[in-house]
């Protein structure tokens, strides 16, 4: 699968889908004044949460297309509450959710039968999430640094039903290191030139 990455607005994913991307990787984060959650990726305006309300971007053509990135800047309870909502208000069929908080997305998960991918972007976030593996919802997949996969990594975390999905994956030749080692799924802002390699192969 091929996840354009940090999709900000419907546009964006209208064109990304149109041309084959399988999914398109939506940034969350939440207006403190509005109470209203927005997509957002780097940058001061994204630090504060403005952006194109998470609404519009989610209309019937992409909600069973996004894989939403939770950025909560907001207190975490509320954030997780406000989402819950606006997933069942948006009748969201299992929608797919990565992000660092793995408690957050694993309550998020029972509450509305999301998909939990836990985040890992580093050694030290592996090693904690063999600690807490038995406190959260199994996962349907991890959404992992591209340096840490491996066959060692592959081995261990790549189970039946279990999905890894890389990120930020620009380079064509670390695309196809990857893909050999069985990864499910490339998360990259290139979309156009990976889809253009899967085409040719």
């Amino acid at each position: 699968k091929i996840i354009a990455h940090g999709v900000k607005d419907a546009k964006a994913a209208r064109k990304a889908i149109s041309h084959g991307v399988d999914f398109v990787e939506i940034d969350v984060s939440k207006r403190f004044l509005f109470n209203k959650f927005t997509s957002q990726h780097n940058g001061l305006m994204g630090l504060f949460g403005f952006g194109p309300l998470l609404e519009k971007i989610l209309t019937a053509e992409f909600r069973t297309r996004a894989f939403l990135d939770l950025k909560p800047v907001s207190p975490r309870a509320s954030f997780a509450f406000k989402l819950s909502e606006l997933i069942v208000k948006m009748k969201l069929e299992d929608p797919k959710i990565c992000g660092h908080n793995w408690a957050m997305i694993s309550a998020l998960a029972y509450q509305n039968n999301a998909k939990p991918y836990y985040t890992l972007k580093n050694q030290r976030s592996i090693n904690k999430f063999r600690r807490m593996i038995h406190n959260l919802k199994k996962p349907a997949g991890f959404s992992v640094h591209h340096d840490l996969i491996n066959e060692k990594f592959m081995q261990e975390f790549k189970k039946k039903s279990v999905e890894i999905w890389t990120f930020t994956v620009n380079d064509i030749q670390e695309a196809k290191r990857l893909t050999e080692l069985k990864v499910d799924g490339i998360i990259t802002d290139k979309w156009e030139n990976l889809l253009s390699l899967v085409h040719r192969h």
